[in-house]
């Protein structure tokens, strides 16, 4: 009989370990998701779908606790975007696939590959902003970048090209705004 009242209590103790467990991850998880329909929500620039699946992406949204935390994640999605778009452009300028120097593609390629290039020399200043408590001045660059790619994109159009970027820019605006937003919540 006291054995089974021992089994008893070890697995009741399980299941209340493995309730607080899922307890904790949805609480987690909610977080996030909450900053996500709080920041991308109500902006018509940045949906909720995105924020959660770039801020999933990462393992360290699931230890957030504050918007600055889940903002450090999207600058470094933002870097990241940013640096392999850039190697992209760099890659189709090199590889010359029938560009020709100071044609209309080219040109807005070098166009794209400067603002990519600023996007990247603004990151440490960002972070630096960021971790100074600065963030009207980390915003502001954010803002910055994101307007920068979205004249790269733009400049297609102009020239009457299919961009070949479309993905690449989206992405590294909306993660651009997204670190802006959660920023702007930061109390």
């Amino acid at each position: 009989m006291a054995s089974s009242n021992g089994v008893s209590a070890l697995f009741f103790f399980a299941v209340l370990l493995a309730a607080s467990q899922a307890q904790l991850a949805a609480s987690i998880d909610s977080f996030m998701d909450g900053a996500c329909k709080t920041v991308a929500g109500g902006s018509g620039v940045v949906s909720v779908t995105f924020c959660i699946d770039a801020l999933g992406s990462d393992s360290r949204s699931r230890n957030a606790s504050s918007y600055r935390d889940l903002a450090v994640v999207a600058i470094d999605l933002l870097t990241s975007n940013a640096t392999s778009t850039k190697s992209k452009i760099d890659s189709m300028l090199q590889d010359d696939g029938g560009l020709k120097p100071g044609d209309a593609m080219t040109r807005c390629l070098q166009s794209c590959q400067v603002a990519y290039a600023g996007v990247l020399q603004a990151q440490p200043g960002i972070f630096a902003n960021l971790q100074g408590s600065r963030f009207p001045e980390a915003m502001s660059a954010l803002e910055k970048s994101a307007s920068a790619v979205q004249e790269c994109e733009n400049g297609f159009g102009k020239s009457n090209f299919a961009p070949p970027l479309t993905a690449e820019d989206d992405d590294t605006f909306q993660l651009a705004k997204l670190a802006a937003l959660l920023l702007h919540e930061e109390p």
